[in-house]
C-alpha cells in the first residue's frame, strides 16, 4: 500500500466517523462496562478537513490510573474495533470520579428558590 493509499483510507474513515465510533463505543463498554464515548473537536463541529483526527473521548469510572494500563485498554479498543494501524481516531480518557465533599459546604445541591 503506498503512502497515498493510505492517506485516502484514513480520509474515508474520517469521513465514516460515526460508523467506526458506533463500533468503538461498543468495543469500549466491552473493555470498560460502565464507559461513555463521546466525539469532540472538528468533526463534531463541521469543520474538519481530510486530515483531521476524530478526538473520541472516553469517559469511565474504572479507567485504570496508570498509563501503561491505559495503553493495553486503548489497543484492546483499537483491536476489538479492527481498527487498522493507520487510522483518524485520537482516542482520549477522563476517569469520572463521584463529587467530593469540600470541607465547609454540606455536599448538597442547592435547590432552586422561588
Amino acid at each position: 500500500m503506498t503512502y497515498m493509499d493510505l492517506r485516502r483510507s484514513r480520509a474515508k474513515m474520517a469521513r465514516d466517523w460515526r460508523a467506526w465510533v458506533s463500533r468503538m463505543a461498543e468495543a469500549a463498554k466491552r473493555v470498560l462496562p460502565d464507559a461513555e464515548v463521546y466525539v469532540v473537536g472538528s468533526a463534531v463541529r463541521g469543520d474538519w478537513v481530510g486530515s483531521s483526527d476524530v478526538d473520541v473521548l472516553i469517559v469511565s469510572g474504572s479507567l485504570p490510573e496508570g498509563m501503561l494500563k491505559r495503553a493495553e485498554i486503548k489497543v484492546e479498543v483499537e483491536d476489538l474495533t479492527k481498527l487498522p494501524a493507520v487510522h483518524p481516531f485520537e482516542i482520549h480518557w477522563s476517569r469520572l470520579e463521584k463529587p467530593r465533599r469540600t470541607s465547609g459546604g454540606s455536599g448538597k445541591t442547592p435547590s432552586a428558590s422561588t
